[in-house]
């Protein structure tokens, strides 16, 4: 059992998602974001290829920044409006949608922490759509 299930365990008021899905979620964002902005640092750190990342870097940003504010608001699911929790959910998905899809780009250019930064970013968009689901 993770800190983050043990401390859902403890609340007085659980919400209606089931706490190891939500847990996975919240972990997931948050592992994301570490993902994103390592992702970011790293790209800015490419010389010979940073300008072809712009884009990269601004996604990393986006994403980090969409995970984070997800992470947040399933933490304070239990008394949480459904809809903004579907709807930072969806963003977040998207979010891990669009960083994926820009990292994968850069896989063939041998940049492994790309590639890394997309594999995180799948994990975090299926836990979000399982809460989704």
């Amino acid at each position: 059992m993770n800190t983050i299930t043990a401390m859902l365990q403890t609340h007085p008021n659980p919400s209606k998602f089931d706490s190891a899905s939500l847990a996975e979620c919240i972990s997931a964002c948050l592992e994301c974001v570490g993902c994103c902005t390592i992702c970011a640092d790293a790209c800015l750190n490419e010389t010979e290829h940073q300008g072809h990342l712009a884009k990269c870097i601004t996604l990393n940003g986006q994403c980090a920044d969409v995970c984070a504010a997800t992470a947040g608001v399933l933490a304070r699911a239990s008394q949480g409006d459904e809809a903004v929790i579907r709807a930072q959910l969806q963003a977040c998905v998207a979010a891990c949608q669009a960083c994926a899809k820009e990292c994968e780009s850069h896989v063939k250019m041998g940049m492994k922490h790309c590639e890394v930064c997309a594999e995180c970013c799948r994990r975090c968009e299926a836990a979000c759509q399982k809460l989704l689901a």
